[in-house]
């Protein structure tokens, strides 16, 4: 199982000189199976670049997955251009917001005064799915997805990925409802994972007085691998205010105390890709 990050930014995209190392684009992963079932997790502004790497591989096959739709996890959708080209098969899962499923949700984000081209002129076929609050889903023989709700404003989802003994777990825009307890769900879909995907915004410091926004901090992310056995911890979802050097350190900090925990830790930058279960690797 390879996983992709086409973009680690949180809350904007940003451009900065200072921001290179890390990156600027919003949240768009790719993971594909051993088999080649091929998954995008959210489509924030990352998801363009996805989509112009996909061109060469026509026709393709694609499960797109949100976790929620807030605008760093969405806004890059109406430029996946794999998405327009008849032959494609894009299917579609997300929760409903109220009356709203996720195509409805997508058509009002391709509508004006949003956007002038609608989703109905985008020639793949697409197939829409409801998420539940908690459920699995089989995509591929060697590739299964459990979800299950995270701790955000307007809810949120996590995802568990698991492929031929190998877990990969997804978990952007959490908070832990108590400093001393890690929240069930999160550290269900974390049990003895190879890697903890998990939103690490904040530093301990910024924390406090960001109560109830929805993001994280690194202390939480080890404290929920530590107890759910899980042997990594990658930090993503930075923060548009911090540089380079910023996560950097942030990242020293983290593994200062992942050491004495018997854990690794690494922060997402764009472009990282690597085999869960192997160490990491970048072109």
């Amino acid at each position: 199982m390879k996983v992709k990050f086409w973009g680690a930014r949180g809350s904007v995209p940003i451009s900065r000189p200072d921001c290179r190392v890390y990156g600027g684009n919003t949240t768009a992963v790719e993971v594909v199976s051993d088999g080649g079932c091929r998954v995008i997790i959210d489509a924030g502004t990352g998801i363009r670049d996805l989509g112009n790497s996909l061109l060469a591989k026509l026709p393709v096959k694609i499960h797109l997955l949100f976790t929620h739709y807030h605008w760093d996890h969405i806004q890059g959708f109406p430029f996946f251009v794999p998405g327009f080209i008849p032959g494609n098969e894009l299917h579609i899962y997300g929760q409903k917001k109220g009356e709203q499923d996720v195509r409805d949700i997508l058509n009002h984000l391709m509508s004006p005064p949003n956007f002038p081209v609608p989703l109905a002129i985008m020639g793949a076929k697409m197939v829409f799915h409801d998420l539940q609050e908690t459920g699995e889903i089989v995509l591929a023989d060697d590739l299964k997805v459990i979800y299950g709700p995270l701790f955000h404003p307007n809810g949120v989802v996590g995802f568990r990925f698991e492929s031929n003994g190998r877990v990969f777990t997804f978990l952007t825009d959490i908070e832990h409802e108590s400093e001393d307890e890690v929240s069930q769900s999160p550290l269900n879909l974390s049990l003895n994972a190879d890697i903890v995907a998990y939103d690490c915004q904040y530093t301990p410091e910024q924390y406090p007085s960001r109560k109830n926004w929805g993001h994280s901090t690194w202390v939480s992310g080890l404290q929920l691998v530590r107890k759910a056995g899980a042997k990594s911890l990658y930090m993503i979802h930075h923060d548009p205010a911090h540089n380079d050097v910023q996560i950097d350190s942030m990242l020293k900090a983290a593994r200062a105390q992942a050491d004495a925990l018997g854990v690794t830790v690494e922060a997402v930058y764009e472009g990282m890709e690597f085999e869960v279960g192997s160490p990491s690797s970048s072109d």
